[in-house]
C-alpha cells in the first residue's frame, strides 16, 4: 500500500493529475493504520504518507495536510533509532516539511528548525553517500532563505559553502549537483563573477549526463525542462568574466553554448558521429561507454527497505554496497572516458567542439550566435578572423519577452480577427516588432560584420547563418528589418537587402549538416528523384481541413521535378477513371518507406506543433490519428542521400514550450537530423496559395546555369523567393497585399 502511494505520488508529479494526488494520500493513510505500530517498516510509511501530503499542501494550500505531514514525519523520527540508516532521510524530511510551513506562515521558528534538522541530516551522512549532495541543497537553500530575512552574513556564508559542498559529491546524481552548483553562481554572481562563471561551467559540463538514453523521450525533454537558461547564465557569466581576454571570454562563452544548448540533438549527433566511428574502430570500448554512461544517472535506492522484514543490519550493508557500486561506477566512467580521448582521432569525444573546429564552420560565411540571459545579452560572432562577441544592451529578457507575447498575439489578430480594420492593427504591431529586431538585434551585428549595404546587381549575395537560441528562436530574424524603407535605397535597414539568412540550433548541428552534404552530394548532372506529399484534404479534420492550392502546387513540383514520386490525398468520394492509376495515398509508413529513395521531399499539407511536447510536433498526412508522422517518429531514421526538405505546412520550426526551446525540438530539426542538410520550414501558419508561388520560384532559382537542381543554392532559392513576395511580383492581382510579414516571414531555410 505504500509503495503503491508513492506510485500515485509520482505520477501526480509528472501529470498533475488531482485524482492521483488523493488516491496516494488515501492509500498512505492505509498503509499507516494496517502497519503495526512496534514494525520495523512504519517509519517508512509514515515518512511516504507525509510527502503525499505534502504535495496536496502545495497545490491546495491546506495548512492542515501540512500540519499532518510535520506530525507524520516526526513520528518517523521518534521509531528510528539515533544511528540508523534512514535517520538522515527523516530528518531532511523535516526540514522540508518545516520550512514549507515557514514559507506559508513566516513563522520563523519553523525556519530555524528546518535549518537544525538539516544540519543534523548532513552530519548524520557519509561524506561520499550520493543523497549527501541533495541534504546539503536543502540546507544551502534553507540558509540563504534566513539570510534574506535576517541579513546575517554567517548564513549566506554557509550557505555556500553546503552548496558548493554538494556540487563537489562526485557520486551523487549529477542532475542534483547541477541545481547545487547553478545556486552557487547565481549568489557569486553578487560578487565574485569569475567564481560565478566556474560554477556555471562545472554544472553545464553536466548537463549532458542528466539525459539517459534509456529514458522515453518525454522524460528526456521534462529533465532537461528544469535546467531551463543554464547554458545562457554560464555564457553571460564567461563574457563578464574579468580574469580573461576578450577572446577568450568569447571563445568559453560559445563552447558553453555548444555544451549546453541543443542537448538531445547533440547526443543524437554524437550516436551519429563520434560514437559510430568509436563503435566501428573500437567496439568493446563503445559498448562499455555506453553501459556506464546509461547507469550514472539512476537514482541510487539507498534509504526504501527491500521488502517488510528486511533488518537494520541488512540494510545498512545493502546501503554501503550501493554507495560503493555508485563510486565503481563514477570512476569507470571517468577511466573509460580517458580511454576513449587518447585514442587518436577521440581527443575531444564527449566534449565541445574544440575552438578550431568551430572557427572551420565560418568559411562560407560567418555564424552569430545569440545569448540573452537575466544577466546581460550578446551575440558571439564567427568569422574568418576568430570568435568576438557583440554587447546588446537592450536586448533584455523582459523587453524580448514582451515582444514575442505582442507578436504571437498580432499574428492571430492578422489572420483572424473581425474585420480589416482589426487585422489592419495587427499587421502594424508586427511590423513594428520587425523594426524592433533590426534596431536591437540584427541591424547591430549586420553593422559589426560590415554588411553596411544592399549587394551591387550581379555580385555574390553574402550569407549568415543565425543560432537564435532560446525565446528569440520564435522570432522571424531573417525578415527583421524596416520594409517600408524605399526599395532603391542602397542602405535598406533590412536583413534580406543585404545577406541571405540561414539557421542552425548549434554551430555543431551546422558542421553535421555540411558533412553529410558533402559526403552524400549527387552527380552534378542527373536531377534528384523527388518525393512530392499532397494534402488537399486531411482526414479528422474540419471540412476535411482542405487546403485549395495544394494540387496546384503538386503540379508544379512535378515540372520542377521530372523524376518524382506523387503520394496524393484522394478527393472524398472521387474515384479513379477506368484505364488511369491513382497517387499512393501519404501515409507515415509509404512516405518513411519512399524517403531512402528520394534527395528531394516536399510536403505540402497541415502542420501542428504541441503545446508543451515538441516531440509529437507532426505533419498531418491520411493516417496522423492513428500513426502520426512526429518529430518522434523521425528520431530514429537515417537517410544517407538526402539532400532537401521544403515543408510547406504550418509551425515546421516553430516551438510552443518555454522551457525547452533552447532544445530546437521541431520538424525542421528532426528532419535535418533523419539526414537532410537543407530544409525549409515555418514559424507559423502558411497561406497556401501564397506558398505555391513561394514554392514555384524557389525550385527556379534552385536551378544552377547549366539547368541541374543543384541543393546547395537551397539558401539562396528561399531568399530570391521570399523576398518576391514581400514586393509582390508574381502574384495574382488580389494578393498585392503581400506585403504585409505575416504572409511572407514565416519562412526559414535551416542547414549547410
Amino acid at each position: 500500500l505504500s509503495n503503491l502511494g508513492q506510485a500515485l505520488l509520482t505520477r501526480f508529479e509528472r501529470t498533475g493529475d488531482a485524482s492521483d494526488l488523493d488516491r496516494a494520500v488515501t492509500t498512505g493513510r492505509e498503509a499507516v493504520r494496517t502497519i503495526p505500530a512496534d514494525h520495523p517498516n512504519r517509519a517508512v510509511s509514515l515518512s511516504h504518507l507525509g510527502h503525499a501530503l505534502l504535495s496536496r499542501f502545495e497545490r491546495t494550500g491546506d495548512l492542515l495536510d501540512l500540519g499532518q505531514a510535520v506530525d507524520q514525519v516526526q513520528e518517523a523520527l521518534l521509531a528510528t533509532p539515533a544511528h540508523h540508516v534512514l535517520r538522515a532521510k527523516y530528518l531532511n524530511d523535516l526540514g522540508v516539511m518545516l520550512f514549507a510551513r515557514f514559507a506559508r506562515t513566516g513563522d520563523l521558528p519553523d525556519l530555524d528548525q528546518a535549518v537544525a534538522t538539516g544540519r543534523e541530516a548532513v552530519r548524520a551522512t557519509p561524506t561520499d553517500h550520493p543523497d549527501r549532495a541533495w541534504y546539503l541543497s536543502n540546507l544551502g537553500a534553507w540558509l540563504l532563505e534566513r539570510f534574506e530575512r535576517t541579513a546575517d552574513q554567517t548564513d549566506l556564508h554557509a550557505a555556500m559553502s553546503a552548496l558548493t559542498e554538494a556540487g563537489d559529491v562526485i557520486a551523487a546524481a549529477p542532475s542534483v549537483r547541477i541545481l547545487a552548483l547553478r545556486e552557487v553562481s547565481r549568489l557569486a554572481a553578487r560578487w565574485d563573477v569569475g567564481r560565478a562563471a566556474d560554477a556555471a561551467e562545472a554544472a553545464v559540463r553536466l548537463l549532458p549526463e542528466v539525459t539517459l538514453r534509456r529514458l522515453g523521450r518525454g522524460d528526456q525533454q521534462y529533465e532537461l525542462g528544469r535546467f531551463a537558461g543554464l547554458a545562457g547564465d554560464a555564457a553571460a557569466l564567461a563574457l563578464a568574466d574579468p580574469r580573461a581576454s576578450r577572446t577568450e571570454r568569447a571563445t568559453r562563452a560559445l563552447r558553453l553554448l555548444e555544451a549546453g544548448r541543443a542537448v538531445l540533438l547533440s547526443q543524437a549527433l554524437d550516436t551519429r558521429s563520434d560514437l559510430t566511428d568509436l563503435n566501428r574502430e573500437h567496439p568493446e570500448l563503445a559498448a562499455r561507454f555506453l553501459r556506464l554512461r546509461d547507469h550514472l544517472d539512476q537514482p541510487t535506492n539507498t534509504t526504501t527497505p527491500a521488502d517488510a522484514g528486511e533488518e537494520t543490519t541488512a540494510l545498512t550493508v545493502r546501503q554501503d554496497r550501493a554507495v560503493h557500486d555508485r563510486h565503481r561506477l563514477a570512476r569507470d566512467f571517468a577511466q573509460t572516458l580517458a580511454e576513449i580521448r587518447d585514442l587518436d582521432g577521440f581527443s575531444s569525444f564527449a566534449l565541445p567542439p574544440p575552438t578550431e573546429e568551430l572557427l572551420t564552420q565560418a568559411e562560407q560565411g560567418p555564424v552569430v550566435v545569440f545569448n540573452i540571459s537575466r544577466y546581460r545579452s550578446d551575440a558571439l560572432l564567427l568569422t574568418r578572423n576568430g570568435i568576438t562577441h557583440l554587447d546588446l544592451p537592450h536586448l533584455t529578457t523582459a523587453a524580448l519577452t514582451e515582444m514575442v507575447a505582442s507578436f504571437q498575439q498580432a499574428l492571430h489578430t492578422a489572420t483572424t480577427g473581425r474585420d480589416r480594420t482589426q487585422r489592419r492593427q495587427g499587421q502594424d504591431v508586427m511590423t513594428g516588432v520587425l523594426q524592433w529586431l533590426w534596431d536591437t538585434v540584427a541591424g547591430p551585428v549586420l553593422e559589426a560584420l560590415g554588411h553596411h549595404r544592399q549587394p551591387p546587381p550581379h555580385a555574390d549575395w553574402p550569407q549568415v547563418w543565425w543560432a537564435p537560441g532560446g525565446l528569440l528562436g520564435l522570432l522571424p530574424l531573417a525578415a527583421a528589418g524596416y520594409h517600408d524603407d524605399p526599395a532603391d535605397d542602397p542602405h535598406r535597414r533590412t536583413v534580406m537587402d543585404r545577406v541571405v539568412s540561414s539557421h542552425t540550433p548549434t554551430v555543431r548541428a551546422l558542421r553535421y549538416a555540411r558533412q553529410h552534404a558533402r559526403k552524400h552530394t549527387p552527380s552534378p548532372h542527373t536531377d534528384a528523384r523527388g518525393l512530392i506529399v499532397a494534402m488537399p484534404t486531411t482526414p479528422g479534420l474540419p471540412y476535411r481541413g482542405r487546403l485549395n492550392h495544394v494540387s496546384a502546387e503538386a503540379e508544379i513540383l512535378r515540372r520542377h521535378l521530372p523524376s518524382t514520386v506523387l503520394l496524393c490525398e484522394p478527393e472524398p468520394g472521387s474515384d479513379s477513371r477506368p484505364g488511369t492509376s491513382r497517387p499512393s495515398t501519404p501515409t507515415r509508413a509509404s512516405v518513411l518507406d519512399h524517403l531512402p529513395h528520394c534527395p528531394i521531399a516536399h510536403f505540402a499539407c497541415h502542420g501542428a506543433s504541441h503545446p508543451t511536447d515538441p516531440s509529437q510536433s507532426l505533419l498531418l498526412l491520411h493516417d496522423h490519428q492513428s500513426s502520426p508522422l512526429t518529430v518522434a517518429s523521425l528520431a530514429p531514421v537515417r537517410l544517407d542521400h538526402a539532400q532537401l526538405a521544403y515543408l510547406s505546412a504550418c509551425r515546421t520550426a516553430a516551438i510552443d514550450s518555454a522551457d525547452l526551446a533552447d532544445e530546437s525540438i521541431h520538424l525542421a530539426s528532426a528532419f535535418q537530423l533523419a539526414g537532410f542538410p537543407h530544409v525549409v520550414g515555418t514559424l507559423w501558419e502558411i497561406d497556401d496559395q501564397i506558398a505555391v508561388t513561394v514554392a514555384d520560384t524557389f525550385y527556379t532559382h534552385l536551378r544552377a546555369p547549366d539547368g541541374t537542381i543543384d541543393t546547395w543554392r537551397a539558401a539562396l532559392a528561399l531568399h530570391q523567393a521570399v523576398r518576391r513576395v514581400r514586393d509582390g511580383h508574381d502574384l495574382p492581382g488580389q494578393l498585392t497585399r503581400c506585403r504585409t510579414p505575416f504572409l511572407w516571414a514565416a519562412y526559414l531555410h535551416a542547414g549547410a
